[in-house]
């Protein structure tokens, strides 16, 4: 996104020096933004490290087993009653699962990605 602000400024600022001068004052300008927001980032993160509640330390395993669960309950714990069911004849009403949503894949992977990320920065930040 920088570089096509960049290549913009070269095109609508007719004089080269004027030009270079915006260039780097919006570089200037995107650099401190993003460092804040690092800085941003790590308190938050420290603060969460730090704090005494349950839930707040805990938010992130409780997502990621609902999340485990979802898939091992709707995939191999189902299809083994099924078995079960079927060898041994137990007159046993099993309701027939939909399919997830393919969606759901993307955001279980999604989530379960930024959740190692967040947990390996949380070590990384408490040395």
């Amino acid at each position: 996104m920088l570089s096509d602000i960049i290549k913009i400024i070269g095109k609508v600022v007719p004089d080269g020096n004027e030009a270079a001068k915006l260039q780097a004052q919006i570089e200037t300008s995107y650099n401190q933004a993003l460092e804040q927001g690092v800085k941003a980032d790590t308190e938050i993160r420290l603060a969460e490290m730090q704090s005494d509640s349950w839930l707040q330390k805990s938010w992130r395993p409780i997502s990621a087993l609902i999340v485990f669960l979802t898939i091992f309950i709707r995939y191999p714990l189902y299809h083994s009653l099924m078995l079960i069911v079927g060898y041994f004849n137990l007159n046993i009403y099993l309701p027939s699962l939909e399919p997830l949503p393919m969606d759901f894949y993307g955001m279980a992977t999604a989530f379960i990605s930024l959740y190692a990320f967040g947990r390996s920065q949380e070590k990384r930040f408490r040395k």
